[in-house]
Formats: C-alpha cells, structure tokens, sequence
C-alpha cells in the first residue's frame, strides 16, 4: 500500500485470514442485534442494504479488480442520534487480497446550515494485510470537504477530497458527481460521473484518472432496499 490509498498491491499474510473472518463473523453478530432493536423500536432505527455490479472497482483512481467486474454489496443501520454503522464487502484482484470487507462507523451531527460527520472505517482483507482509516466531513449545498487520516494497519498517510452532487433540474432523477482527492504526497486523482434510475436500480457512467496513470470509465448497476 502507498501513502493509505491502496495504490500498490499489498503483501500477503496467511494470518488475515482468520482475523478477518472474526471480524466479519463479530461485525455481523453485532449488525444482527442492531437490526433485532431496530424492529422493537422503529422511531429510532432504520436498517437499509444495497447490492451493486460495476464493470470495474475504481478507489481514488485505481482499478481494485485489475479492470475487471465486481459484485458487491452492503447493509447499514442508523439510529435517530446520528450513530450509524455498517458492513460493505467487495471482491478485487488476487494482489489486494481476493476479497474485501469493510467495517465502519460513523456519527453525523448538523451544525447550522453544514452537515458534519467523524467516522472510522476498516479495510479488511482475505490474506492481505489490513488498514484503517479516520476520518471528517462537513457538507454544504452539495459540496463535500473530507479529510481521512490512516491510523491503523498499513495505512498512515492522510487522503483530502472534495465531492459535489448535482441534481439535474431539468431531467427529473438524473444527478451529476465530479470528484477531487489529493494524497500527502500530492498524488491527485479526479472523476466525473452521470446517475440515473433504470429499472428500480440506479444506473452510473463514471471516468475516473489518476495522476500519471491510465484513464477508467466504469459502468454500475446499483439497488438500494
């Protein structure tokens, strides 16, 4: 891994395996319980998953399927206080490890007119090694400003990034994302991207390049429920 971004293929490490699956296994004990109050008390909780197919797996502007498909999938549960947590899995290529599953938490709280949110996410891997990352965000008008900060694992560098969302007007459903993220070594990456629903999914163009390094345009498939 460099600078906390995943861009080089990490080593193996035949001991991942069992942690990760302890970790899923905990995570989903634990999700289970969430889901388990959540019926008993639905003011408080909501519980969502997603299922999604693209044609490449693109993070901060590298292919993570080495330019082929991926399945993934995830589920969310998020309480009245603005504590969510969640699980989110993924296959890649056999250099980041065959599988990845990520496990985080987050705590979204408004402060005027801004959204803000802190969390952690965990990058797990099958026989690869493990990272995690903190991180912060504030949100206005459609304009995301996030720092994250590697903490844990093989990640300690900081990632900046600023995400807009625009919602076409004009053509009722369709939205526009253009991204920016720059690493502590002032890699940058930057991406467009065109959404809209098809068929109960939301379907996504994106194009995506990172500095010095080859473009991806990816297609998506993806259902919330």
């Amino acid at each position: 891994m460099l600078n906390g971004c995943r861009y080089q293929a990490p080593t193996k490490n035949t001991t991942t395996m069992k942690t990760n699956t302890k970790l899923a296994v905990a995570f989903l004990a634990a999700a289970s319980s969430i889901a388990a109050q959540a019926a008993d008390a639905p003011a408080s909780f909501t519980a969502s998953g997603n299922i999604a197919l693209t044609s490449d797996y693109v993070f901060r502007g590298v292919s993570q399927t080495a330019g082929k498909a991926a399945l993934q999938g995830g589920y969310d549960v998020v309480h009245a206080s603005g504590l969510s947590a969640g699980l989110w899995a993924s296959n890649v290529s056999d250099a980041f490890g065959g599988l990845e599953i990520d496990l985080y938490a987050n705590y979204a709280f408004k402060l005027g007119a801004v959204d803000f949110s802190v969390g952690y996410i965990n990058y797990t891997y099958n026989t690869a090694p493990n990272g995690g990352e903190a991180n912060i965000a504030a949100t206005y008008a459609g304009l995301t400003l996030k720092y994250s900060d590697g903490v844990s694992g093989v990640l300690s560098d900081y990632y900046y990034e600023a995400n807009y969302s625009y919602d076409v007007a004009a053509v009722k459903g369709l939205n526009i994302g253009l991204h920016y993220g720059q690493t502590e070594t002032d890699v940058y990456d930057y991406a467009v991207s065109a959404s809209y629903p098809v068929l109960g999914f939301t379907a996504t163009v994106s194009y995506s390049e990172l500095e010095g390094g080859d473009n991806i345009t990816a297609f998506t498939l993806k259902k919330v429920f």
